[in-house]
């Protein structure tokens, strides 16, 4: 497994929290019998072939980085059958109760990676592997020292593009509006890149307890929809 660490010193910021819950024994059970179904282990410096670990599907990878407790991941498995859907999660409950989710369903199109997502870019892929990443309410670090250690930073917005297939879409969720401008104002001084009103995939996302929690609380949700064009328009 690769190491946010090289010669002592982090390669980025973090951004997200370490230790975020903790593990209920359900979830402790669906670690240890779902993850040789539905994980996909890693090692330093192993370069991994999206194809060879989705026997079952034959259509374009789908990421979704951070699914929290996979509630929209597991909804877009099911209304895409055909479809490859990887996702990458730093947190345990997380993790166990989407494999949970996805055993229930009998959904056999997921795979799921624990890290950091932009490690897990980097390193363990190679030239264009998706047709779009998901990238659902990310930690908005409101602080402005904190700024630093937003997921949307230009050189994630590069390696995104990197990874997606001609005409791919990013897509990004937040509840924040100083958040949404903080992206757009990224992804408009990042190459390749053109922000678009529609994309396929904005038919399924559902609204998950956590978007509730914040229309509750009477704050705007502001999907931003992104193409990948070429470096050169």
């Amino acid at each position: 497994m690769s190491n946010l660490k090289r010669n002592g010193k982090l390669r980025w910021s973090p951004s997200y929290l370490r230790n975020r819950g903790q593990l209920t024994r359900a979830q402790k059970r669906a670690q240890r019998d779902l993850w040789p179904l539905y994980g996909l282990p890693y090692r330093f410096d192993e370069v991994i072939i999206p194809a060879e670990h989705f026997p079952a599907t034959s259509g374009p990878l789908i990421v979704e980085i951070g699914f929290g407790m996979g509630d929209h991941f597991i909804k877009l498995a099911k209304a895409l059958p055909e479809r490859s859907l990887l996702g990458i999660e730093v947190h345990r409950p997380g993790i166990a109760a989407a494999m949970a989710k996805a055993e229930a369903a009998h959904l056999e199109n997921i795979r799921v990676m624990r890290g950091d997502a932009r490690l897990v870019l980097t390193d363990h892929f190679q030239s264009q592997i998706a047709e779009a990443v998901l990238i659902q309410f990310p930690d908005p670090w409101p602080d402005s020292g904190d700024a630093h250690r937003r997921l949307v930073q230009p050189g994630m917005v590069d390696l995104i593009h990197d990874r997606l297939l001609d005409n791919g879409h990013l897509l990004i969720t937040t509840d924040v509006e100083d958040y949404a401008n903080h992206c757009r104002s990224v992804l408009s001084a990042c190459k390749g890149w053109n922000e678009v009103e529609s994309s396929e995939l904005s038919q399924y996302r559902i609204v998950t307890q956590y978007e509730q929690k914040g229309i509750n609380e009477s704050r705007a949700i502001h999907e931003l929809k992104f193409q990948k064009t070429n470096t050169s328009t």
